[in-house]
């Protein structure tokens, strides 16, 4: 399944570097780019359908926020949504938090077993996701994350404008678009006041 995906290791360590290819590698990975900086990467072609882009902790927290604008900025939405995945040895909750809010789709931690690591980025593929954009935030759905429930309060009650993606990734066909929703909540405020 991952042999039909490119994974773009991005970090400026060599040692990590190392680290993640000979794991990506036993989990089947045929094509893997080692790129070391946001700038980098806008020179490596998304040759394949579908690329993750796996990141570490080893780089500079301004450097992971620029190449995830790279990535989520992208004009293509097969690249705009590759899947974002974290790859650290140990973290904090407060660092969890951090990245969870950047826009990753996963965080997976070491040490772990290749079979826990493929499923973990197998729930990435062949099903329904959501995501967010709003003026502050660009990733996946976190509305159950109970840590940041108070973040999406506004959101959920329908006070800010936001776009909700649900798409559907898949290693042949790369990103299907299945839907786009657009809230404005000028207008929905509007119509409330209309009504009553």
């Amino acid at each position: 399944m991952f042999n039909r995906s490119s994974a773009f290791i991005i970090c400026a360590n060599s040692a990590w570097t190392k680290s993640c290819n000979s794991v990506l590698s036993e989990i089947g990975f045929a094509h893997i780019e080692h790129i070391t900086d946001a700038k980098a990467l806008a020179l490596v072609p998304f040759s394949r359908p579908l690329q993750f882009c796996f990141i570490t902790p080893a780089s500079d927290q301004n450097e992971l926020k620029r190449v995830m604008r790279a990535i989520r900025g992208h004009n293509l939405d097969k690249h705009r949504f590759s899947p974002m995945i974290m790859l650290a040895r140990s973290l904090s909750r407060r660092q969890i938090d951090d990245y969870i809010g950047l826009g990753m789709d996963d965080i997976v931690q070491f040490p772990c077993s290749l079979k826990f690591m493929g499923d973990r980025l197998k729930r990435q593929l062949c099903r329904p996701l959501k995501y967010f954009e709003t003026d502050t935030y660009f990733g996946p759905d976190r509305r159950r994350d109970a840590e940041r429930e108070v973040d999406h309060q506004e959101r959920r009650k329908g006070e800010a404008d936001y776009r909700q993606y649900l798409i559907q990734r898949d290693p042949f066909e790369g990103v299907r678009m299945l839907d786009i929703y657009d809230h404005q909540a000028a207008q929905l405020a509007g119509t409330e006041a209309e009504a009553s």
